[in-house]
């Protein structure tokens, strides 16, 4: 198993635009990857904390994939991780990745 944050930074203005997108996206990749475990957009919780950086321009997307082989053929693009990016494009900054596995 592999787990993937993907780090979703949106211009200015466009996080609502931009979580719709997100909202059609997240169920048909349910439906249609059964290699993935988990695949959920998160934003900040402002708790307050002192340590706690807050950015009301980023998604924070949670993912977890059986293999890497599975992750890897999300990332080619079935039809409905197409049509996401062509719809994210107008709200999008970039995105960054962070890819872990268990380490004990």
């Amino acid at each position: 198993m592999i787990n993937v944050l993907a780090f979703v930074s949106i211009k200015p203005g466009m996080m609502e635009e931009a979580l719709d997108v997100y909202r059609v996206l997240v169920p048909k990749v349910m439906a249609n990857e059964p290699g993935c475990i988990e695949y959920s957009p998160t934003t900040d919780c402002d708790l307050g904390l002192a340590n706690q950086e807050i950015n009301a321009n980023l998604i924070v997307v949670t993912e977890r994939w059986r293999s890497v082989d599975d992750f890897k053929a999300h990332l080619r693009g079935p039809s409905h991780v197409l049509e996401f990016r062509a719809a994210i494009k107008a709200y999008l900054d970039k995105i960054t990745l962070k890819i872990t596995q268990a380490a004990i």
